[in-house]
């Protein structure tokens, strides 16, 4: 496979992983072979670090992603229940050590130790809910080893269809028994990973049937060997235990909500997807039953602070924004994009074609609506149809040749929790119908490079280009 570097020497999980796969990043899929102290595993990272290695996965483009995703939704294939399940081909359900058994990675040397980031909870959604009988939510959340050997703390955001089917469970008096899938195909991460409540995604839908059309087969589930829950049949780790509601530990604080002053010793936990350290709060219990993996176990364990994790909360998020905008003005919204630096579910770029006067104003209905269509937005950038969403230099240029600040900045005071989600702000850098003879950008003509130059000068000259160049070098503007 061109897109994947094999590492056969040995590796430790304690930073160099983490630094070799950041080292990486946005790059090859990576594979670990020779972990130190874990002869049996081997480990992937960068599984989903390249657009357009997801695009090919799902079998369109990636302009084309959004209107995937929606292509699924409304054709879901539903799941199936096998027996003999790969991922229980091996049981350890007494003398759990889960430290001692996974190869789980500590990324900088301030983290307040090991986590486990590519764990994908599995909950079935209760009776009343659910929209079938079986309807799952699939969710990434951060897990860290307890002081204990056989527990992990559950650290989860309020954003999450998770939290509904624990605080019904809560509520009922019943035990929230789930598992947590690890190796998994990239439809299943892409839909764990699919944002904050986007308006497509409501609660009691079916994550799994999704996946299924997405990847083009049904999901294959079985029941857990130790709980009463359903696992991913085809999955290389399974973890199966039950969430303790009032034990809680420390893990992670939801970002956003730093303590008001500074402590005189912060405690790390380890790098999240908006780039900065998470800090260590309090967080549910996750009691390990049963660890369950195949004979020759790969584990998943991407970076939050990514390319990968960018890639994976963006897909669902395009979809919401682009199902959004396309039933506000159909005929004027073309397209959106979330840029790598956007962080997944933090910014959006919509693109429009404004062709008459009476059109004035859409453009900031497209802005509310993809507000609207992801909860953690906060920022929104429109575009004519002239500007190239996917080169973040060509959206560079617009927001500094083309926003007039004092009219087309917009800005939303408390929208939300916490420093970094209680504004929303918004640019609108579509040019009006009147200044269009002012704001026509040059288009070069095509140069045949092989006239004048070798093929090996062509590829020194183009070698020392940055992308950014070469984006606008082939679309001759």
């Amino acid at each position: 496979m061109d897109e994947c570097l094999v590492i056969e020497k040995e590796i430790d999980p304690v930073y160099e992983i983490a630094s070799l796969t950041k080292a990486f990043e946005g790059g090859p899929l990576l594979v670990f072979e020779n972990i130190k102290g874990y002869p049996k595993w081997k480990a992937v990272t960068n599984l989903l670090s390249r657009r357009e290695r997801i695009a090919k996965y799902f079998d369109a483009s990636i302009p084309d992603l959004p209107k995937r995703i929606l292509e699924a939704l409304k054709n879901p294939i539903p799941s199936t229940v096998v027996k003999a399940p790969s991922c229980q081909e091996n049981v350890i359900s007494s003398d759990i050590d889960i430290a001692k058994t996974l190869p789980i990675i500590t990324q900088t040397k301030i983290d307040a130790g090991p986590v486990l980031s590519g764990g994908v909870a599995m909950v079935q959604f209760p009776e009343g809910i659910g929209y079938s009988p079986l309807a799952f939510n699939l969710s990434f959340h951060r897990l860290s080893p307890g002081r204990d050997r056989d527990w992990l703390t559950l650290a989860t955001l309020y954003n999450r269809h998770f939290l509904e089917v624990l605080h019904y469970h809560k509520s009922k008096g019943s035990e929230f028994p789930l598992t947590i899938n690890f190796g998994l195909s990239p439809a299943l991460n892409v839909l764990a990973s699919g944002g904050a409540f986007p308006q497509i995604r409501p609660g009691g839908s079916d994550d799994l049937g999704i996946a299924g059309n997405l990847q083009g087969a049904p999901v294959r589930l079985a029941r857990a060997s130790t709980v009463d829950a359903y696992c991913i049949a085809d999955a290389e780790l399974v973890l199966e235990g039950k969430v303790l509601y009032e034990e809680k530990d420390v893990a992670e604080i939801k970002q956003g909500e730093p303590p008001s002053k500074p402590p005189k010793r912060p405690d790390y936990f380890f790098p999240e997807f908006i780039g900065y350290e998470g800090l260590c709060d309090r967080a549910f219990r996750f009691q390990v039953r049963a660890i369950t993996h195949r004979a020759n176990p790969a584990y998943y364990t991407p970076l939050a602070d990514s390319w990968e994790s960018s890639n994976l909360g963006a897909v669902i998020s395009e979809a919401s924004i682009y199902n959004a905008c396309k039933n506000t003005a159909p005929n004027i919204f073309l397209n959106c994009h979330i840029l790598d630096g956007m962080r997944g579910i933090l910014g959006a770029v919509i693109q429009c074609k404004i062709d008459h006067e009476m059109q004035f104003g859409i453009s900031q209905n497209l802005i509310s609506a993809a507000f609207g269509a992801v909860k953690d937005l906060k920022w929104v950038i429109a575009v004519d149809e002239d500007v190239d969403i996917y080169d973040p230099t060509d959206v560079l240029w617009a927001l500094t040749v083309r926003t007039r600040a004092d009219e087309d900045i917009n800005i939303i005071k408390g929208a939300g929790l916490g420093n970094i989600f209680a504004t929303k702000w918004s640019v609108d850098t579509t040019v009006p119908i009147q200044d269009r003879w002012k704001a026509r950008r040059p288009h070069f003509e095509a140069a045949d490079l092989k006239k004048w130059l070798s093929e090996e000068d062509i590829s020194k000259g183009l070698a020392l280009m940055n992308e950014g160049a070469r984006s606008v070098a082939k679309r001759r503007v």
